[in-house]
């Protein structure tokens, strides 16, 4: 039977973050549960506590689900090149000109860019 709970609205009955362990949302669960117990139930409530706690039941296994569901991406996917062209992107402010195309090209060419002591006609003493 699919819940009628959204990740959010059982989240929210269990409070629960955006993001918990697996460990945190088993004891959110065992927390509530002790709470909205039937059996707990001061006399006269408890039809009350048995709603509540099958709502309880309802988003801690909706959370379960979720987890047991999800699929993990087990491929690296970025590669430094990826990484590089990720910051140029995001971090070039055009201050000191047009950023190189790769990294290496950037250390390659200013070892042999003008004014640098190249053995050449120009730098030799006659």
């Amino acid at each position: 039977m699919p819940s009628s709970l959204t990740l959010k609205e059982a989240r929210e009955l269990l409070g629960l973050g955006e993001k918990a362990t697996r460990q945190e949302i088993i004891q959110a669960y065992r927390r509530a549960a002790r709470h909205w117990h039937p059996d707990r139930a001061p006399e006269g409530r408890e039809a009350e506590f048995r709603a509540r706690m099958q709502l309880v039941n309802e988003a801690y296994q909706r959370l379960k689900d979720f987890l047991e569901n999800y699929r993990f991406c087990l491929v690296d996917q970025e590669t430094p090149q990826d990484s590089e062209e990720w910051w140029r992107e995001r971090f070039y402010t055009g201050v000191w000109g047009a950023p190189p195309e790769k990294a290496s090209d950037a250390v390659f060419s200013s070892a042999t860019g003008p004014g640098k002591n190249r053995v050449g006609k120009q730098n030799r003493k006659s």
